[in-house]
């Protein structure tokens, strides 16, 4: 009994400490607050500016491989401590940026960097001590990185106006602080990590090299492009959207994006329930489904209310994506290297963070007045349904669903 509460206790630290730098880590999403002032002191164009996102969920990308592989070997708690450095330090140096360069170095490279160095391995070493509730536990974790954004826009907003450039200082400590604050607490304890050692030899357990081989992982990491990609088609271009296609302000436009971020949150809590209960592919195809009735709404939104109601939809439904996908890829391809499984799937959302906004840019002509964005709403319904097909099929083959669960566990 004794271990039993040390146990529960011990993991409720874990999953404080995993909230605290997600929350900070998915901040970078409120980037475009800081384009203008960004901007004036690069010299830079918006289009210029806003490749430093791109640039940062790259790195983020590539360094959460490689912080995966470090923490299935050696643990998740000093990675936050280094993470953090880097994360906070990008974010500083922003105060001083001159030209491009510099701004792609802090942010895309530092802080895009940190980010990967720390996101995956904390939501992970949380996920490994809630065994019997991945998905809720993945849900409210996801939850955080809904959260960060809506601070930052308006801290960042507060601190650029207030203080131009120098805003980024507390940023850039803040982050520092908070990430530092609570990395002590990213463990794995003694018995968790002997379970670990005593699966090793499961056939379930793919090593990296085994998982590049399988056609699930590529089906998998397919499946999480393309149903990123068709969320963040429109989502990325929420406000001109609501400006062009209702004649919004773009004060009236703003409130869209709250909440279009506050359903993300709510679709992240409900989509953890929903994974645990149901499956994660089983959960997957209801999240395409919604996001297809989602942009056909939009798409045919003339007032507010309706925009309102459909808008609901897309932002609860895309925030479930990544709930799904840590626990999909760990129950297909085991827990042992969990770490490095998941930093390569994660590939998938980078590249639908690139591709999303592209294909929009391309299928929309802002000289067609309210039906400006009419041909990207059809490409995005397009690509939902093909990843709809997809994961269908996955269905059929008993990948991430509920009866193959209990079958696994018999």
């Amino acid at each position: 009994m004794e271990t039993t509460n040390i146990r529960t206790v011990h993991r409720s630290h874990v999953f404080t400490a995993a909230f605290f730098i997600i929350f900070c880590c998915a901040a970078s999403s409120a980037f475009s607050v800081f384009s203008i002032p960004l901007q004036q002191a690069t010299g830079g164009t918006e289009s210029q500016v806003a490749l430093t996102l791109t640039l940062y969920q790259f790195f983020m990308a590539c360094f959460g491989v490689a912080s995966g592989h470090i923490m299935d070997k050696f643990g998740a708690k000093k990675l936050m401590y280094f993470g953090g450095l880097i994360f906070g330090l990008g974010w500083f140096l922003t105060a001083f940026v001159h030209n491009l360069f510099f701004l792609y170095l802090t942010v895309g490279l530092m802080a895009g960097a940190g980010n990967g160095i720390m996101y995956n391995p904390a939501l992970l070493t949380a996920l490994k001590w809630f065994p019997e509730k991945r998905g809720t536990i993945s849900g409210l974790l996801l939850g955080a990185a809904s959260l960060g954004p809506l601070v930052l826009a308006k801290a960042g907003a507060i601190l650029c106006n207030s203080y131009g450039m120098m805003g980024f200082v507390p940023i850039g400590i803040a982050y520092l602080v908070i990430c530092w604050a609570v990395g002590w607490m990213m463990d794995t304890p003694e018995e968790q990590q002997t379970q670990e050692a005593q699966i090793v030899s499961d056939n379930n357990d793919f090593t990296p090299q085994k998982m590049l081989k399988t056609w699930q992982f590529w089906a998998l990491l397919l499946l999480f492009s393309i149903s990123c990609t068709a969320g963040i088609m429109l989502i990325g271009s929420l406000s001109m959207i609501a400006q062009i296609q209702l004649s919004m302000t773009p004060v009236v436009a703003a409130n869209m994006v709250v909440i279009n971020t506050l359903t993300n949150f709510g679709g992240r809590l409900l989509t953890g329930k929903l994974v645990d209960k149901f499956g994660q592919t089983e959960t997957l195809a209801g999240i395409l489904i919604l996001t297809i009735i989602g942009l056909a709404g939009l798409r045919f939104s003339a007032n507010i209310v309706t925009f309102v109601i459909f808008l609901v939809l897309l932002g609860a439904s895309f925030g479930g994506v990544l709930v799904v996908y840590p626990t999909l890829t760990g129950n297909t391809f085991g827990q042992t290297h969990s770490g490095i499984n998941y930093g390569l799937m994660f590939f998938g959302y980078a590249i639908g963070a690139l591709v999303g906004p592209q294909i929009a840019a391309l299928f929309t002509n802002k000289t067609a007045g309210v039906t400006a964005y009419y041909p990207a709403y059809l490409v995005a319904i397009g690509v939902a349904a093909v990843g709809l097909v997809i994961d269908l099929i996955l269905m059929l083959k008993g990948i991430g669903t509920q009866r193959n669960l209990k079958e696994r566990a018999k």
